[in-house]
């Protein structure tokens, strides 16, 4: 779960000089809309009067306060100079919804249509409560957006989160929709907290429509009712064509998704409806319908290349993956479910596994660890055939603590069958390497369970000998997902070659970038201009960057407190590096993705 993260992109405020490019806007409490807004001593008094006034290059910087306004933002940004909205030094500001606000007529507490090359970062955004209501709402098309350390919550469609609602009520913390034959592309969501919103038939985060190369990292997502994270495709009433109305292109990693449950059908933590080309990874999930689910509601869609990998699923009411579409002819096909772990989901009881497929084609399940709250891991759903399924390398373990009662529902292959382990290779020809332990977790007890492998777990170094890491995978905490001559069953990578007494510690390079709550290196991923704030102590500053083979690319020196590295510079593509930022006081390190 994100904690302290509030200065992480408003320290460029600090004590330090900005590097400007553009007049620079303050808003307060105590303002006027008469001022200037240029200076601390001279602030506007509302947010919406910045907004109107700011040109490329802009930031506003907003003082601590409860300001009641529901914001239209008009003006773009350009690639070099993007127009940003943040808090003025780590301050606490709220934009509320609530009664004698501006813009009355406006769902949205801040909204845009068409606009590219904007930051919000560091708001709270609270009490909207009426039908369809949203908290950032962006449609149309643009490019490079970024939602970052916000606070979105109590939002819904009704104050009272025991109604159940018919189909006609929703709300949205953050909704993309990508309306017309131009994406928008280029978006990061990233370290915000949603919580507390009553969503009606809708979902917490939502990309719909032409959404285009997109990165959602960090954020929290907890105590709603309906879909955590949805990236969807093929609904209509989103204005996209149809051949371009998918959610694609993009990443959900590292994101805490637990407690969303609706009230009227099963709700994911994480789900893929429609979208393709998506990478979810390094997430936790638990206490919500499903844990992550990939499918298709939409009749005649094609869901593909989506990768659901090294996630700690746990708890949820029902499944903990669910993978197939249920629409007329549709179909989830070249994807992939590998390296997750999956420990006692189905919590509401009763008969079903951790993983459900439905119709499916060219889809793997591979080196995953499946402990089951029941004796049933896996359930092909009658009636929805998958086709071309492949298996291996999985570990089991079952409430009975032993293989012969293992069961495999497979009643959408072959026929119905219920198989112990044993015979559903024999029958299936399906999972050959698979074994049955007890996969030994640091501390199996819910609902707060530590599912990192002991050093004793026969999970270590079981995995598929010809496993070939994918550009940009790493495990649950961020580590290379191959550290010995093998990889690892499960989410959790190790380092044992010959299981020592105790694991190492963790060293996690992504973690530390947002520890540091004085520097910020965005977008990730990156295309062209890497954008750095450093402002820690107001010392000399050197950036260092390296490739994924330990090659040092560039090294210069910060004199700015927001500096701009052209990565296009460097020749490369799809990619990570490794940027470091250096002072006499501290070094904070990230993974970046070129694209």
């Amino acid at each position: 779960m994100k904690k302290n993260f509030s200065l992480l992109f408003t320290t460029v405020f600090i004590l330090c000089n900005l590097a400007t490019f553009a007049t620079n806007y303050f808003v307060s409490s105590t303002g006027s809309n008469t001022n200037n807004g240029t200076t601390l001593t001279t602030p506007f008094l509302t947010i919406q009067k910045a907004l109107d006034v700011s040109t490329a290059g802009s930031i506003i910087a907003v003082r601590a306060g409860t300001y009641k306004e529901r914001l239209y933002w008009a003006n773009s940004g350009t690639s070099a100079l993007p127009i940003t909205l943040t808090n003025y030094n780590g301050e606490l500001v709220y934009l509320d919804g609530g009664t004698g606000g501006t813009n009355t007529a406006q769902n949205g507490m801040i909204e845009m249509s068409n606009i590219s090359y904007i930051r919000i970062n560091g708001l709270q955004i609270k009490n909207n409560y009426r039908n369809n209501a949203e908290g950032i709402y962006i449609v149309g098309a643009g490019n490079d957006l970024q939602i970052t350390n916000c606070k979105i919550f109590n939002l819904g469609w009704t104050t009272n989160a025991t109604t159940k609602p018919t189909a006609t009520k929703n709300a949205n913390a953050i909704l993309f929709i990508g309306s017309s034959a131009t994406a928008y592309s280029n978006i990061y969501i990233g370290f915000n907290e949603l919580y507390n919103c009553i969503t009606g038939y809708s979902e917490v985060m939502s990309m719909n429509g032409n959404i285009d190369n997109f990165l959602i990292e960090g954020n929290s997502v907890h105590d709603n009712t309906n879909i955590g994270i949805d990236m969807a495709g093929f609904y209509s009433w989103t204005g996209a064509p149809a051949n371009v109305n998918q959610a694609r292109n993009g990443n959900v990693i590292n994101n805490s998704v637990y407690r969303c449950v609706s009230k009227v059908a099963t709700s994911a933590g994480i789900y893929v409806d429609g979208g393709k080309w998506i990478n979810i990874q390094g997430n936790r999930t638990y206490e919500n319908g499903y844990g992550i689910e990939v499918g298709c509601e939409n009749n005649n869609g094609t869901v593909e290349g989506v990768n659901v990998r090294n996630n700690f699923v746990y708890n949820n009411k029902e499944a903990g993956i669910g993978i197939g579409a249920v629409g007329s002819n549709s179909v989830v096909q070249n994807s992939s479910v590998t390296g997750n772990t999956l420990y006692k989901n189905f919590s509401v009881g009763g008969y079903g596994g951790d993983i459900v497929l439905q119709k499916t084609n060219s889809v793997s399940l591979r080196g995953n660890i499946i402990h089951s709250r029941s004796n049933v891991v896996v359930i092909a759903g009658a009636g929805y055939p998958s086709t071309n399924l492949n298996m291996d390398y999985n570990l089991y373990y079952t409430l009975s603590g032993t293989a012969n009662t293992i069961t495999f529902d497979w009643g959408g292959i072959n026929g119905q069958g219920y198989y112990s382990l044993a015979s559903f290779k024999t029958a299936t020809g399906l999972d050959a390497h698979a074994i049955y332990f007890d996969p030994t977790f640091v501390n199996g007890t819910l609902p707060s369970p530590d599912l990192h492998i002991t050093s004793t777990s026969k999970a270590i170094n079981s995995g598929d000998p010809a496993y070939v890491v994918q550009p940009a995978e790493f495990d649950i905490d961020a580590q290379a997902r191959k550290q010995s001559t093998r990889v690892d069953i499960g989410a959790d990578e190790t380092a044992f070659t010959n299981a020592p007494s105790s694991k190492p510690a963790v060293a996690n390079t992504v973690a530390a970038s947002v520890l540091n709550t004085s520097v910020s290196i965005y977008p990730n991923p990156v295309s062209d201009k890497l954008i750095i704030t450093a402002a820690f102590s107001c010392k000399e500053k050197t950036v260092i960057i390296y490739n994924e083979k330990g090659q040092l690319l560039l090294t210069k020196k910060l004199t700015a407190d927001i500096s701009y590295i052209d990565i296009s510079a460097l020749k490369l593509s799809k990619q990570v590096l490794l940027v470091k930022i250096v002072s006499d006081i501290e070094t904070v390190t990230k993974k970046i993705i070129i694209q």
